[in-house]
């Protein structure tokens, strides 16, 4: 991509261009931005120097630089490593709703695999993947590309929120009749500690819920306003008290903000609580 943009034009006025792909985590501080290692590449072929040129500009900033022979590397590095992600995310998913039906809890088995300091990376399921990034760098990949295990991995990751919202509906037809249930998703932002509801998990389940129109459904999120998804009202800051979460049938929990205090569902008598997140 880099080289079909910006090649013609380095080559026609001569300047240096090149590709670092971003290594950020939204909302995580540690590891200090500086400290990450910087993934950078050169058109050397169109313009000689470039490569030095960007390393130049990288290295008053960055602590490690890592040089890599052309963009395509960087590019696809960056595929490879977000698509990475999205793999073992489905894969904790999986994970998660095999324990559900023995009756293990699969956050205490994340939490115990988590204790070995090799061979594992630690994942957590929840009710899917948001953001700018994971959710969508499959589909470059899968473009031009036989990726089957990914394939599988980006269809179910996608499906999710509305499984589980099936989940949830098919829940309520047993416990509700006469009248319409009430259901609570709390997060709405793509993760903990965002505002920004990019490829939401917990909106796409919202929305699941919606078009169902078999229950009435609420949102709460500290840190998301109303504007942000206005078609589905929100709960009052100021109604995330007992007395008011106890109406609601189902409260579901995909994503936890840290000023939220969630103490207080464990006081609800009567509601059933599902934390899909941890």
């Amino acid at each position: 991509m880099t080289r079909q943009l910006l090649g013609p034009l380095a080559a026609n006025r001569q300047f240096f261009a090149g590709m670092s792909p971003e290594r950020v985590d939204p909302g995580r501080i540690e590891p200090p931005v500086q400290s990450i290692p910087k993934i950078i590449s050169g058109l050397d072929d169109i313009t000689p120097g470039s490569l030095d040129a960007i390393n130049r500009v990288y290295s008053t900033i960055f602590e490690t630089v890592v040089p890599v022979s052309k963009p395509e590397v960087a590019e696809m590095m960056k595929l490879y490593e977000n698509c990475q992600r999205m793999i073992c995310i489905a894969y904790a998913n999986e994970m998660a709703d095999a324990c559900i039906p023995h009756g293990i809890n699969p956050y205490e088995v994340c939490e115990a695999a988590s204790t070995k300091p090799f061979g594992y990376m630690p994942y957590s399921p929840g009710v899917g993947v948001g953001g700018h990034c994971i959710p969508v760098n499959p589909f470059y990949l899968l473009s031009n590309s036989h990726l089957p295990l990914l394939e599988c991995a980006t269809t179910a990751m996608h499906s999710r929120p509305s499984r589980l919202a099936e989940r949830v509906l098919k829940r309520l037809r047993q416990r509700v009749t006469g009248r319409m249930p009430r259901v609570l998703v709390v997060g709405m932002g793509f993760k903990a500690g965002q505002s920004q509801i990019d490829n939401s998990p917990g909106a796409d389940l919202v929305k699941s819920l919606v078009v169902s129109r078999e229950v009435d459904v609420c949102w709460a999120d500290s840190l998301v306003k109303q504007a942000a998804l206005p078609q589905v009202r929100r709960l009052l800051d100021e109604d995330w008290r007992e007395d008011v979460l106890k109406r609601f049938d189902v409260i579901v929990v995909a994503s936890r903000q840290t000023d939220m205090s969630f103490d207080i569902l464990d006081e609800l008598d009567g509601v059933e609580i599902k934390r899909w997140c941890q």
